[in-house]
């Protein structure tokens, strides 16, 4: 049996023993607390089924493009990415934002990243990327599912707060942070796989 098998087994035992014993009024609007974990149960299981089989196709598509060898040449290196990128591009060519992270999906990783900083932490880190070195602000780019990094946009750091808290990824794969966008990146070929706006929130 698995550990997701598992865990739904005894949510739903404590749910059943939980009806023998006298409870307290429910608070309309709000989700139950077992409600919520199967959910997010189905949300991560769904979400680990859809990277899965993304990462099957990139490794299917990767045999295609010649092995890169290990070189200085930076146009060799960056012609081999290209070459990958757009394989994948036209194999993905109907994808569009929320077909991985799809809306329930979306709601178990608000509920992480809510959980994973405070806000003041969160403030610290959204204040950085929304700043160049002079202080001035910074406008990130439109972002759409099968685009390339942006070339202005840096290679900042993701809290290993947030990388412990969502599911993990497959190799291929990369949680990253643009603006206030969370963004799942292909580095092998250099595409944004899917996105969610919105996802970090700042209090002042």
């Amino acid at each position: 049996m698995s550990t997701l098998q598992t865990t739904l087994l005894a949510v739903l035992f404590l749910s059943g023993s939980a009806s023998l014993v006298p409870q307290a009024p429910s608070v309309p609007g709000l989700p139950s607390a077992t409600g919520q974990i199967l959910e997010d149960l189905v949300a991560t299981q769904n979400f680990q089924r859809s990277v899965a089989d993304y990462a099957v196709l990139h490794q299917q598509l990767e045999r295609e493009v010649p092995p890169l060898r290990v070189t200085a040449d930076v146009n060799e290196i960056e012609k081999a990415v290209r070459a990958l990128a757009i394989r994948i591009t036209v194999a993905r060519a109907t994808a569009r934002q929320g077909d991985i992270i799809t809306p329930a999906v979306a709601r178990m990783f608000r509920r992480q990243i809510a959980n994973c900083l405070t806000p003041a932490q969160w403030n610290a880190v959204l204040a950085d990327r929304e700043r160049d070195e002079e202080g001035e602000p910074v406008e990130p780019p439109a972002l759409y599912v099968n685009m390339s990094w942006p070339e202005q946009v840096p290679f900042d750091y993701v809290p290993h707060q947030l990388l412990a808290s969502l599911p993990p990824l497959p190799r291929e794969l990369q949680y990253r942070i643009i603006g206030r966008t969370l963004v799942l990146w292909d580095h092998h070929a250099n595409l944004i796989v899917d996105l969610l706006p919105g996802a970090f929130t700042a209090t002042t």
